[in-house]
């Protein structure tokens, strides 16, 4: 299997994560768990040269288990919630754990021709990527408020409380959140618990302790458990290539 992650033009830093490309080798088929990460993804799935199915997902809160088979090969882009409201005009919240089906590439302001010509090359395709979307942030006018609100909950591993966020972003808790769930389907509790998870997961990956961000390590399990339906015992993030989005690019 052929895996790359590509960082993105610093100026989309605020609204994309990265971009990410793998391809199933002949004669096999590849099973993956992918954990909550806060994000929500254009997937793109190609199989000789043509574009078989393009996919926007929401946030998840569970474990996605997802196959594919030989010779396929997927694209992602992986997008901040920030990038909802800003330079995106849509909401994601009926996302939810859930996926749907892209009529047309157009909405994202890519072209299905040029980007299976741009597979070819990694650095062309990134950036084809950076420049379409870059199209996006001009003359937009995001949200201060809510740009505030994701860089807290970011820096904070996600361990600062609603009432600290609020506070700081200068609106109540009630109208913050309010705000939030619209947007990605979700508050901000929640979401501050699976950002403080994935964080966790990068800690373990590195080899340090599981739970620094939680009390101790029965609520670190119970946490694991909730998001993922794993046991700490079950996790081997540097050597099994089902955890995808720790074995290749965390």
């Amino acid at each position: 299997m052929i895996t790359h992650e590509f960082e993105t033009d610093l100026r989309l830093k605020d609204y994309i994560q990265s971009y990410w490309y793998y391809r199933i080798g002949t004669n096999s088929v590849k099973h993956f768990d992918i954990f909550p990460d806060g994000h929500f993804c254009l997937v793109i799935n190609l199989k000789k040269g043509r574009i078989v199915d393009k996919r926007l997902t929401g946030i998840w809160t569970n474990t996605a288990s997802i196959s594919y088979f030989e010779d396929e090969e997927v694209l992602g882009i992986c997008f901040h919630p920030f990038a909802i409201g800003s330079i995106f005009k849509f909401n994601i919240n009926s996302l939810l754990d859930d996926s749907k089906y892209i009529t047309s590439l157009s909405e994202f302001n890519l072209n299905e021709k040029l980007l299976i010509n741009n597979l070819k090359n990694p650095k062309s395709l990134v950036n084809y990527l950076n420049q379409q979307f870059l199209k996006f942030t001009e003359n937009i006018e995001p949200d201060k408020r809510l740009k505030k609100c994701f860089k807290l909950i970011d820096e904070s591993d996600g361990t600062f409380t609603v009432d600290k966020i609020s506070k700081t972003v200068g609106l109540s808790s009630r109208q913050l959140n309010r705000l939030v769930t619209e947007m990605i389907g979700m508050g901000i509790k929640e979401y501050s618990k699976i950002i403080r998870l994935k964080r966790s997961l990068v800690q373990i990956k590195q080899g340090h302790s599981f739970y620094q961000h939680y009390y101790d390590q029965p609520h670190f399990i119970r946490e694991l458990k909730k998001y993922t339906g794993t046991k700490p015992s079950d996790l081997d993030l540097n050597n099994n290539d089902r955890f995808i989005q720790y074995y290749y690019f965390a």
